[in-house]
């Protein structure tokens, strides 16, 4: 089809203006503590719970089918290509520009993981209501793909647990915390038994803390934390470690904030009055320092490791560590990945995906939720029988993208640089430009070549969400993930700067880079 160059770049800008002010939105919101980090955090706990699973069950559903079959394995192709492209990025921009070695694994983060899910699907939601460039159904189709693309994600970051290259960052800071903890149980073990203390060199390789083989679920970071709390010895120390409904209990500086946030709660009753609006005004924002406390999990993982240690210095578990290493350190270590693996794929987020995959790409179950070729008897109202059920998925997963960004401007409004390293620029000016112009030029041409050689055939949906995966910013689950590891009690948080340096820099200038990139791939490469 052809379309004029003014219609493809109105079409490439309209988006932009409804993502912005939905960050927008979040960002005044958050400003105004009306979306605390606690509130934050239990709606994202609700998008990737409910609502993300009912967008990804309803439009795989409704627009997959077995002959897209082909589409999924070149979706995952071009994912996988795009984080191992990304990450060799983000590897150069270290060592070209002499990043800070505290935080190496944060920026080949930074070039791995992209806002994959919720940008994309604003922008094609919002094309396809004029229908000038792609209709509704194609729109909708894209939405699966980018789901597609989610999933991919979801597999290498939480079930090959590369999120915790963050934590490699903090390396130093749990080591100083395990030599502290070793050095207390080695003086307990010599007053209790009277013997000279077990060497923790060797068990401690043997026995390494768990914390680093755990894995993270698709809804938060709290299973690795509860992974922890399992691992450690029930005593009086630690007994506040134990999970208590769905949460940790956090230190007791973030437990008193919470009390404080409660008490304003019990003070400031349920009705919208307009004294009540002006105390909310009146309520101080929270920053980055109020998302550290909420996420962090530091003091459980010194713990974790500090109790380890200490149970090593214990006389019975000394003489069982080398039959241990002797017998099964490696198949082990190898069975409780493959089991943290298994966990994720039951996360609401992986369990939608498979089930809405199985039933769209088998026909008679595909009837029962869309009308499709294959000839089932229809309800009533001469609608396919379960036809409620994309009813009701559809509608509630309607609120996930205006969710999701939301929340990314509550993240983007607490991005608080404290000080910036002498240097630092060429680093966030190199890896912004590495993800929204090196990229985005690597996927045009990629795209290109895959459309030379036929593997999209006449789909040009997959051609076009392809090319708009790589000309996006990182998502802002990079900060929750660098706050989960970060100690609150720090004074230097060397680590949320830089980080927070880099998305701002990103979203600063996405608003001009990403409408280029549209405008380009539909008018030159896809000939729109």
């Amino acid at each position: 089809m052809s379309a004029s160059l003014g219609l493809v770049i109105y079409s490439a800008v309209k988006p932009i203006f409804k993502i912005y002010f939905i960050i927008g939105m979040g960002f005044f919101l958050a400003k105004r503590n009306i979306l605390p980090v606690t509130t934050c955090r239990d709606i994202s706990d609700l998008v990737v719970s409910a609502v993300m699973p009912c967008l990804i069950f309803t439009n795989i559903v409704s627009y997959l089918q077995s002959s897209d079959i082909k589409a999924l394995g070149i979706i995952f192709f071009e994912g996988t290509l795009l984080f191992v492209v990304g990450s060799l990025l983000g590897l150069l921009t270290h060592y070209v520009c002499k990043s800070p070695k505290a935080w190496f694994g944060g920026l080949i983060s930074v070039g791995l993981f992209p806002n994959i899910s919720d940008l994309p699907i604003a922008y094609l939601q919002t094309m396809a209501r004029t229908g000038s460039l792609f209709t509704s159904a194609e729109s909708d189709k894209g939405v699966a793909y980018v789901c597609i693309f989610l999933a991919s994600q979801v597999f290498y970051q939480f079930s090959l647990g590369l999120f915790k290259l963050i934590r490699y960052d903090f390396r130093d800071q749990l080591a100083e915390s395990d030599a502290e903890g070793t050095v207390g149980a080695s003086d307990s073990g010599e007053k209790k038994a009277g013997k000279e203390p077990v060497s923790p060199e060797k068990p401690e390789d043997v026995l390494a803390p768990r914390s680093s083989d755990s894995s993270a679920s698709i809804a938060s970071l709290e299973l690795e934390a509860k992974l922890l709390a399992e691992d450690t010895p029930e005593t009086p120390q630690n007994k506040l470690l134990a999970p208590s409904g769905s949460r940790l209990c956090h230190t007791s500086s973030s437990v008193l904030r919470r009390r404080g946030l409660l008490s304003l709660v019990i003070e400031n009753p349920l009705h919208m009055t307009s004294s009540r609006n002006t105390d909310a005004c009146l309520v101080v924002s929270e920053h980055m320092e109020e998302l550290i406390h909420e996420y962090s999990e530091f003091q459980n993982l010194r713990t974790n490791e500090t109790h380890r240690s200490q149970s090593i210095m214990d006389d019975d578990l000394a003489e069982t560590t080398s039959q241990v290493s002797e017998h099964a350190p490696t198949s082990s270590k190898f069975k409780r990945r493959v089991i943290l693996t298994l966990k994720n794929f039951l996360a609401p987020n992986s369990v939608s995906l498979i089930v809405s995959l199985i039933i769209a790409m088998s026909p008679p179950l595909k009837a029962l939720f869309v009308e499709s070729r294959f000839h089932l008897p229809s309800a009533p109202d001469h609608q396919p029988p379960l036809s409620f059920v994309i009813d009701i998925t559809s509608y509630v997963g309607a609120a996930s993208v205006p969710l999701g960004l939301l929340i990314l401007g509550a993240t983007i409004s607490r991005l608080k640089v404290h000080s910036m390293i002498p240097g630092f620029w060429k680093t966030a000016v190199m890896i912004t430009a590495c993800r929204l112009i090196i990229l985005p030029i690597f996927g045009v041409g990629l795209t290109t070549g895959l459309q030379n050689a036929g593997w999209y055939g006449d789909d040009r949906l997959i051609r076009f969400v392809s090319v708009l995966e790589f000309g996006l910013p990182n998502a802002t689950a990079l900060v929750y993930f660098t706050a989960f590891y970060t100690d609150p009690d720090s004074p230097d948080h060397l680590q949320m700067d830089c980080l927070a340096i880099c998305l701002i820099a990103q979203y600063a200038i996405l608003f001009i880079s990403l409408p280029f990139l549209v405008t380009f791939t539909l008018k030159v490469s896809m000939g729109f």
